[in-house]
């Protein structure tokens, strides 16, 4: 009995021929990693785009807030330094059949978020440079591929933006705005 691709199974490939989706599958890997494995982190530079074929994955941005101290030892005295703190906050927990680290396929190529695995996770790895040739020798999948991914940033980018103002007014409320 023969394998199905597990390129299938996921929404940003549907309708690409079969001859395509296994050229793709060729240039892929499949690997596993156990729960609290971190697959990139935020800044790392992309070169590998990931499918989520079981389990699950939470992208997180890492938030900085620059907050002064002052440390008065006698009056005339008062050292003042300014203290970074650092918040992880999770804006998207994704499931099967989800592609992520688009990163790897847009100018600068540099990751966005972390991605940590919340259970035990297989992730097929799509090398960029192999799926960038591909979509120029079969330029309708790269197409579809392509207005398909733009949608998915969009969903992430409303997602991300929502999560930080949820923060913000938890954090500040309607004070700073």
């Amino acid at each position: 009995m023969m394998e199905t691709n597990p390129l299938s199974g996921f929404p940003m490939m549907a309708g690409m021929s079969a001859e395509t989706l296994e050229a793709i599958a060729r240039q892929a890997e499949i690997k596993a990693f156990e729960a609290g494995s971190v697959l990139f982190e935020e800044g790392d530079l992309a070169t590998d785009l990931y499918g989520l074929v079981e389990g699950e994955v939470e992208l997180s941005i890492l938030f900085r807030d620059r907050v002064l101290k002052a440390d008065v030892r006698h009056e005339e005295y008062v050292h003042k330094r300014v203290e970074i703190i650092e918040t992880e906050l999770v804006f998207e927990t994704l499931e099967p059949g989800e592609i992520f680290a688009w990163s790897a396929l847009i100018p600068p190529h540099q990751l966005t978020s972390t991605a940590r695995c919340t259970a035990s996770t297989r992730v097929m790895v799509l090398p960029a440079e192999a799926l960038t040739g591909l979509f120029e020798r079969v330029p309708q999948a790269g197409l579809v591929f392509m207005q398909r991914l733009a949608e998915v940033i969009a969903q992430r980018l409303r997602l991300r933006t929502d999560k930080l103002i949820e923060s913000w007014y938890q954090a500040f409320g309607d004070e700073r705005l």
